[in-house]
C-alpha cells in the first residue's frame, strides 16, 4: 500500500510539474517564437529536473525506475484537461457544459488525445521531449546493478 501512495504522488507530480508551467505559458500569451520555445524545452526541462531532484532523494532514490515511469504516466494522464484548461483563454471550448460528455469520452482515450490535443496546442515537441527524457531515466542502470549514476 506505501508503494501505491508513492506512485500516485509520482504521477500527480508529474502532472503538475509538467502541466502547470504549460498552462501558464497558455495563458500568459507570449510573442511566437518564445511561446513554442518555453513549450517545447523550458517545460519538459523542469519536469526532467523535478524527476533529477526527486531520484537523488531519499525515500524517492528506492523508486529508480516508478519514478520516472509514474510521472510520465501523470503527465500523459492529465494531459487532456490540462491542454482543455490551457485554451480557454484562446477560446478554447471543450469545458463548456454541452460539450462536457464528448471531452470525458475523449478523456478516456487519454493517450491518444493527449498526442492530438497537445499537436493543437504547440505542445507536442514538449511532451516528446520529457517522454524520451522519462523514459531515459527509467532504463538509468542504479547502483544495484553495480554502476555508479
Amino acid at each position: 500500500m506505501n508503494q501505491a501512495k508513492h506512485y500516485a504522488q509520482y504521477a500527480s507530480v508529474g502532472a503538475g510539474t509538467y502541466w502547470i508551467p504549460d498552462m501558464l505559458v497558455h495563458w500568459i500569451q507570449l510573442p511566437h517564437f518564445v511561446w513554442i520555445g518555453l513549450l517545447t524545452f523550458a517545460v519538459p526541462g523542469m519536469a526532467l529536473f523535478t524527476w533529477y531532484v526527486l531520484s537523488k532523494r531519499a525515500p524517492h532514490s528506492n523508486f529508480r525506475v516508478g519514478l520516472p515511469l509514474f510521472m510520465l504516466l501523470g503527465i500523459w494522464l492529465v494531459g487532456p484537461l490540462a491542454i482543455a484548461l490551457g485554451m480557454v483563454p484562446a477560446g478554447g471550448k471543450f469545458l463548456e457544459p454541452d460539450q462536457l460528455g464528448t471531452f470525458l469520452m475523449l478523456w478516456a482515450a487519454f493517450p491518444f488525445a493527449t498526442f492530438i490535443m497537445s499537436t493543437y496546442s504547440g505542445s507536442l515537441g514538449g511532451v516528446g521531449l520529457v517522454t524520451l527524457g522519462l523514459i531515459i531515466a527509467a532504463s538509468i542502470p542504479g547502483k544495484e546493478a553495480g554502476i555508479e549514476r
